[in-house]
């Protein structure tokens, strides 16, 4: 299930920040007939690993839009995500009582402002999940070898902007594309097994594997190809340190062959480790 919010933000013309990302995300998803990457399976995804409950990773970054060939004029916002560990509990999932930790992440993108990141209407989205930490892995597939592009969960919470806490009713949240733009890339390249990031927390030193993949989902007039590249760290809380990813959107007439597929949207995304901390606290107020 992927999660859309509301109200999406805009910029000063009123056009919607994430009306044609959605519609780059919908038209791939609806149609898709084959997967494509390369090299080896390694670790990925967001969530690598689960650190010590109390401690938050922070990150800041720009996403990039344009319509059409490279030389259109871009758009460009900036966006904050923040992951916390909030508490820890016993809960049953798949019939077993087992250790759970509460994960809550917060989105904002909008525009940078003297006075701070200013979201516009859609204001900041935040998930608040219970997740059993046997299902947290770094790995292409969990334990149970599902597929790590979505997060199981026993329960959680959402709310989007200024609007009420509204639970979430499926058994999983999805990553791509609302919270994190990675995707499950089915075998990434090790580019560095020893990779030093470009982060903005100056007090943290971060040594990383540095990997690389590549997803392609294609139907009769549409194609979209997602191309990521991470840095994934023990020295950082769950895990990742720094991720690049490009979206592209192309599209052709049902009777033109492949080569003519053309460009129709680009989304770019650079996000860096900000800051990490400790003895955090829950945002959301939940029922």
């Amino acid at each position: 299930m992927i999660m859309f919010p509301k109200s999406t933000p805009r910029c000063q013309n009123g056009f919607s920040i994430m009306r044609p990302i959605f519609s780059l995300i919908v038209n791939c998803l609806a149609g898709a007939c084959w997967i494509t990457a390369c090299g080896s399976v390694f670790a990925q995804g967001l969530i690598h690993s689960l650190p010590e409950d109390g401690v938050s990773v922070e990150y800041e970054g720009t996403i990039v839009q344009r319509h059409g060939d490279q030389d259109s004029e871009p758009l460009t916002w900036t966006s904050e995500l923040s992951i916390k560990s909030v508490g820890q509990e016993q809960a049953e999932y798949n019939g077993v009582s087992q250790a759970c930790r509460w994960i809550e992440i917060k989105v904002i993108t909008g525009t940078s402002t003297a006075a701070g990141l200013d979201p516009g209407p859609a204001g900041a989205r935040i998930y608040k999940v219970l997740v059993p930490e046997s299902k947290v892995s770094g790995d292409t597939v969990d334990p149970d070898t599902i597929p790590n592009q979505m997060l199981p969960i026993v329960k959680g919470y959402r709310r989007d902007g200024e609007g009420e806490v509204q639970e979430i009713q499926s058994k999983s949240l999805v990553y791509y594309p609302m919270i994190c733009r990675l995707r499950n890339y089915d075998s990434p390249e090790v580019i560095s097994e020893s990779d030093v990031p470009e982060v903005l927390a100056s007090d943290v030193n971060v040594t990383a594997r540095r990997l690389k993949g590549k997803m392609v989902m294609e139907r009769q007039e549409s194609r979209s190809t997602n191309e990521g590249e991470y840095w994934v760290s023990a020295d950082v809380p769950f895990g990742l340190a720094r991720w690049i990813v490009t979206d592209t959107r192309e599209e052709k007439t049902a009777t033109e062959p492949r080569s003519q597929f053309r460009s129709v949207a680009v989304v770019q995304v650079d996000m860096k480790l900000r800051r990490i901390r400790e003895n955090v606290e829950s945002e959301l107020v939940t029922p």
